[in-house]
C-alpha cells in the first residue's frame, strides 16, 4: 500500500485501521463509494467490501496529520450522539433501528476509533492533546457523507471505550452520550455462552481494573467478567452528572429510541423512519435474517450459582447506582419501562 501524498482526494475511502505504535501513527483506507453502512458491525461493513478484489487489492495508507488536513476542508456529518454500553445489553439494537433511516449514518464499533482510544496502551507517551485530535479527525474522516439524504452521525463505542470517557467528551463536549445497561445476570450468562474480547484476560490492562497480571491469573472466570464489566458501568458513572449524558436499561427498548431519544437528541424522525425502525426492532439485531426472541427469563434460568455470586458481589451495587442515575433523569424521558 503506497503512502498517499499530502492534498490527494480521501472522497469515497474510509479509515479501516489505525496504527498508532509506530513513531508516525498512520491510518489504512478502504474505497466504500457505494457501500451502505447498515451491518450490525463495522468490522462486517469492511468484509463486505473486501469481497471486491479491487477494493481487496488498492487500500491506501496514509499519515494521521493528512487525516487532520482532509477532515479539515470536509469535516463530515456532525454527531448526534454516541451510545456507550456495558456490552450485550440492547446497544446494537439501538444502531440498527438508527441505521434504518435515510438521514442517519451509523458507525458501529469501528476498529478506527477504538484504535485512537487504546493509542496510549500501543504509544505510551502520547498526549491527550494529540489523541483527542485524532480521534475529532477519524470520526471526522469516518462520518462523510455517503449520500445526499444524509444529515447526521450516530457513533456506537466499543464497551471498554466507557472507560475513555474523559477523552471522548473532551473531544466533543457538546455531544449527546447515551450509556446502555442490563441486568447483571442476564448479561454475565451471555458472556459465558459466547466470550466478548473485553472480558478475555489479557485484553484489557490489568491497571485498568485495579488489579495486577497475578490477580487476573488467580481470578475465576465469573469473577472477573463481573469485574470487567463492573469497571465499564463505573466508568459511565462517574459522568451521571453530565448534562448530556442519558443512561438507559434495556427493558426501555426498542420504545426509547423511537420515543425518547430524538428529545435526547434535538431531532426529530420521519414517520416512515420511525416504521422501519420497529420493524427493525422485531429482527435479531446481531443477525437480523432471524426473528428477535425475549431470553430475559431463559438467561437468568440458566445462571450457575458461581456466576450469581459474582454478579451480586461485583455488578448489583453498580446496577443500582445505574437504575438510580436513570431514575434522577427521568424528567428528560417520558420512557417507561416495558417490562
Amino acid at each position: 500500500m503506497d503512502l498517499i501524498r499530502s492534498g490527494a482526494a480521501f472522497t469515497g475511502w474510509t479509515p479501516i485501521r489505525t496504527d498508532c505504535e509506530g513513531r508516525t501513527p498512520t491510518v489504512d483506507w478502504c474505497l466504500t463509494e457505494g457501500i451502505s453502512f447498515t451491518d450490525p458491525f463495522f468490522d462486517q461493513t469492511v468484509e463486505r467490501c473486501f469481497r471486491d478484489p479491487c477494493r481487496l487489492l488498492f487500500q491506501r495508507r496514509s499519515s494521521m496529520e493528512e487525516v487532520g488536513r482532509f477532515v479539515t476542508g470536509h469535516p463530515g456529518l456532525p454527531p448526534a450522539a454516541f451510545v456507550f454500553h456495558m456490552s450485550r445489553c440492547g446497544s446494537t439494537l439501538i444502531a440498527q433501528m438508527l441505521a434504518q433511516a435515510t438521514a442517519h449514518l451509523v458507525l458501529s464499533e469501528a476498529r478506527p476509533i477504538d484504535g485512537i482510544l487504546r493509542a496510549t496502551w500501543a504509544r505510551p507517551g502520547t498526549s491527550e492533546e494529540d489523541r483527542c485530535a485524532w480521534l475529532r479527525w477519524i470520526v471526522g474522516a469516518m462520518g462523510q457523507r455517503r449520500h445526499a439524504s444524509q444529515e447526521r452521525l450516530f457513533v456506537k463505542f466499543d464497551a471498554w471505550s466507557a472507560i475513555d470517557l474523559p477523552t471522548v467528551r473532551r473531544a466533543f463536549p457538546n455531544v449527546p452520550w447515551l450509556f446502555v445497561y442490563r441486568d447483571p445476570v442476564e448479561v454475565l450468562v451471555s458472556q459465558s455462552m459466547q466470550l466478548g474480547a473485553h472480558v478475555i484476560p489479557g485484553l484489557l490492562p490489568p491497571s485498568l481494573l485495579g488489579m495486577t497480571a497475578e490477580d487476573v491469573a488467580a481470578c475465576p472466570p465469573a469473577e472477573y467478567q463481573a469485574r470487567v464489566l463492573a469497571r465499564i458501568c463505573q466508568a459511565a458513572l462517574v459522568h451521571r452528572d453530565d448534562p448530556h449524558a442519558t443512561f438507559v436499561e434495556y427493558r426501555q427498548l426498542p420504545e426509547f429510541v423511537v420515543t425518547a431519544l430524538p428529545e435526547v437528541c434535538s431531532i426529530r424522525f420521519q414517520p416512515t423512519d420511525v416504521d422501519r425502525m420497529l420493524q427493525s426492532a422485531g429482527r435479531d439485531a446481531k443477525n437480523p435474517a432471524v426473528a428477535f426472541e425475549k431470553d430475559g427469563r431463559r438467561k437468568l434460568g440458566m445462571a450457575s450459582s458461581a456466576l450469581r455470586a459474582a454478579a451480586d458481589r461485583w455488578l448489583a451495587p453498580v446496577y443500582d447506582q445505574l437504575q438510580q442515575a436513570r431514575a434522577g433523569q427521568a424528567g428528560r424521558s417520558r420512557v417507561t419501562d416495558a417490562g
